[in-house]
């Protein structure tokens, strides 16, 4: 037995729609949503994926990029500080000539704790992200949170990464629209990554209108949209809220129970974390194809260079 106690510490995830390139108008939008969540109590925040940018399959993203200490880092340490909460989002960074997909968690006391970049940009998004290889645990008072964005929790590494360190919450911010439901089930995630790792499990997605830029592509859907389906687990698997596709948010107590994490690595299916349909495998190609088209982008490596050192420019 841990010598370890277990402890309860309440959580919120905060669903909400995003409007594509719009960083300013969608930081305004998350704060009294975000300020719901702190009334009632939580002490750690989870925001979507790309909740400040937007997510579109086309170089228009790059237009809600920002650098490394941009508006979203300023907003997250500034609303962290004011309202006394560990809050956490996904921003698009601009670094040299490269973009990143990068999670920053806030601390408390206005200070960044720590920061995540995607290692793996899912299928199109490899065409308009690098990945960025690195650690995806952040070290906190609350204990140690792991992080796993959107796609990176379908792939073998993430659990075995996260298992090997111990975490003791794990967050999921996802831009996960209706189209990826053909491929991966989003509504049991926290529950099976809970059960998995012994540990409470967050997953929070957008809501509202998706559209993939693309006419041309197989799956396009000009009218689609993201599901929602925001989750909080408790580290024994159980289901302690979960959202529709609205906007809105949910905050829950969860219990850090050291005797509950599972200590053996779990078992995964080579490249994936969990069983999938075999058409996932397509994946991999487009995003191959997807790399080589990002490493020869010139219009990428300008536009990168403008937006993370504008004075040199």
């Amino acid at each position: 037995m841990s010598k370890e106690k277990s402890r309860a510490v309440r959580v919120a995830a905060v669903q909400m729609e995003s409007q594509n390139g719009l960083v300013q108008a969608n930081l305004e939008h998350a704060t009294p949503l975000v300020e719901r969540a702190a009334r009632e109590g939580a002490a750690l925040i989870l925001l979507p994926e790309f909740m400040p940018c937007g997510y579109i399959f086309t170089t228009a993203i790059w237009e809600g990029a920002e650098p490394k200490k941009g508006p979203t880092v300023q907003w997250l340490c500034e609303n962290s500080k004011r309202l006394g909460v560990w809050l956490g989002t996904s921003f698009l960074e601009a670094d040299g000539e490269d973009f990143f997909n990068t999670f920053v968690l806030a601390a408390p006391d206005g200070q960044e704790a720590g920061r995540v970049r995607k290692q793996t940009p899912a299928a199109f998004e490899a065409f308009f992200t690098k990945g960025g290889p690195g650690p995806h645990v952040i070290g906190t008072e609350l204990g140690k949170i792991g992080v796993g964005i959107c796609y990176e929790n379908q792939l073998s590494y993430l659990p075995q990464m996260v298992c090997s360190q111990s975490v003791d919450l794990l967050l999921m911010p996802h831009s996960y629209p209706r189209i990826a439901q053909m491929v991966f089930s989003l509504g049991e995630l926290a529950s099976r990554y809970a059960r998995l790792l012994g540990v409470p499990s967050i997953v929070c997605n957008k809501s509202g209108p998706f559209q993939t830029g693309y006419p041309g592509v197989p799956f396009y859907r000009p009218n689609s949209s993201f599901p929602g389906l925001s989750t909080i687990a408790d580290s024994d698997g159980s289901l302690k809220a979960q959202l529709g596709d609205e906007e809105g948010v949910i905050v829950e107590d969860v219990t850090f129970d050291p005797d509950r994490k599972i200590q053996k690595p779990p078992q995964c299916y080579g490249r994936w974390a969990l069983k999938g349909p075999w058409f996932r495998g397509s994946v991999v190609v487009l995003e191959a194809v997807g790399r080589l088209w990002y490493t020869l982008s010139l219009e990428r490596k300008r536009k990168a260079r403008l937006i993370s050192s504008p004075g040199k420019q």
